[in-house]
């Protein structure tokens, strides 16, 4: 058996290799899971209502107060549209993210938001909040944060409401309190900065998709197709939150399932763990591991993965890529070492672009299926994975090309910088 054979009966034996992950088969199960979501029924996919619709017309000439709660970092803005639709950006700042130093209460957490406010409160009567954590938004476009994420502390905001409890604050200090306010998630956010890079045109169906530290999609569904909203609705549409992470429709390997049950909160976010930045230099080093433990590399690659805390992403890359740079880590290795890590790991890569593919299409065919008449869509795509690490993009735009080749529809791929802020400036001004 050559080196190459014994790689792809590694990978084939573990469910590793691309090819055993059906496309139809988990395409279906996606759109079988979007429907329960969005159904109110149980569901790997909590499809969130947004309550935001994409606007036909571009604002102009009105400024807005944004805010960005984005992992780690915390930034506030003022943004206007000008004659042409390009967003003019004024008085960016840049913070830490209020409970990322040490824990907050409810009370300190709100405050360090209207200190940050503070400086540009007088100048806009609006403001959008593109808040990046677990949240259920309401009817009055406010959101209830269902749990932290990204080592956030400050259990005290837990089930409260963002807007309200930052509006209470704001007036408590005396200060002029923005009437019109809304919150989104980065993901919607990220759809309507896309709705910039056609300059509103309403020829197009509108998409935002992360694929960098973890990953999820936004579209536009009808408002009659939401059969769990409360006080349902005949006509219009709004952006739809789908946390596609959370996906766990499909078949794993024994790999993947002890990887799964090693993580902080085994069973949740499954679809992330198979694709998302968080974890898949981590999944390569294990599945590294097993493969030195059945010998698949020699003892001493074996003895340098062993002392090897993790695969960082611009290692991965450096491997896929095939340069020298990839001996410094593994120096003294024999070259058929590196080719079988180089094939192991492609193929993980692999893996996640087919699923990426599937991920991206998914609510693209449920609209071609529903008698969707707009055959254009524009897909905002953020995230280091998707643009930064080795070939990614590539493999996965030639499998969503394979996946909606039977739909004939078009499609571009579009990438916004400050994509956060700009949607959070959209949603505002136009709601």
């Amino acid at each position: 058996m050559t080196d190459r054979e014994r790689c792809d009966y590694f990978l084939s034996r573990h469910r590793l290799l691309a090819q055993q992950y059906n496309v139809q088969e988990i395409l279906a199960a996606f759109m079988d899971e979007m429907e329960k979501g969005l159904a109110g029924q149980k569901s790997s996919l909590a499809m969130i209502p947004s309550y935001v619709p994409v606007p036909a017309v571009a604002p102009r000439d009105e400024k807005i107060i944004v805010l960005d709660a984005g992992g780690t970092n915390f930034r506030t803005a003022l943004i206007m549209f000008d004659r042409n639709s390009v967003p003019q950006i004024e008085s960016l700042t840049h913070h830490s993210m209020p409970g990322i130093e040490r824990e907050l209460s409810k009370e300190e957490f709100f405050n360090q938001i209207a200190d940050l406010l503070q400086p540009v409160l007088k100048e806009s009567n609006r403001l959008g909040f593109c808040f990046s954590y677990p949240a259920l938004i309401d009817r009055h476009r406010d959101g209830t944060l269902l749990y932290w994420t990204k080592e956030v502390k400050a259990p005290g905001v837990v089930g409260e409401k963002i807007l309200a409890n930052l509006s209470e604050t704001i007036r408590k200090r005396g200060l002029p309190c923005p009437a019109h306010m809304i919150i989104l998630n980065d993901t919607v956010a990220s759809l309507l900065a896309g709705v910039t890079a056609t300059r509103f045109s309403t020829d197009h169906n509108y998409m935002g998709f992360i694929l960098g530290t973890g990953t999820n999609t936004a579209y536009v569904e009808h408002c009659i197709r939401i059969g769990k909203l409360q006080e349902p609705e005949t006509g219009g549409s709004m952006a739809i939150n789908c946390e596609m992470a959370n996906f766990n429709k499909l078949t794993r390997g024994d790999i993947d399932l002890a990887f799964d049950s090693a993580t902080a909160n085994p069973g949740q976010y499954v679809f992330e763990k198979m694709i998302s930045g968080a974890y898949l230099g981590v999944l390569c080093h294990k599945i590294l591991q097993v493969a030195a433990d059945e010998g698949i590399v020699s003892a001493i690659a074996a003895g340098k993965l062993r002392v090897m805390e993790t695969l960082s992403m611009p290692f991965l890359s450096t491997i896929l890529s095939g340069s020298a740079g990839n001996k410094t880590e593994f120096a003294g290795c024999p070259d058929t070492d590196l080719s079988s890590i180089k094939s192991i790991i492609s193929e993980v890569v692999e893996r996640a672009a087919v699923l990426t593919a599937i991920n991206m299409s998914a609510p693209i065919i449920r609209l071609a299926r529903g008698g969707n008449t707009k055959n254009k869509y524009c897909i905002s795509a953020d995230g280091s994975v998707y643009y930064k690490l080795h070939s990614f993009r590539e493999r996965a735009e030639k499998h969503l090309n394979e996946v909606l080749k039977p739909y004939e529809v078009e499609y571009k791929i579009v990438h916004i910088d400050d994509a956060p802020i700009i949607g959070a400036a959209v949603a505002g001004l136009s709601t």
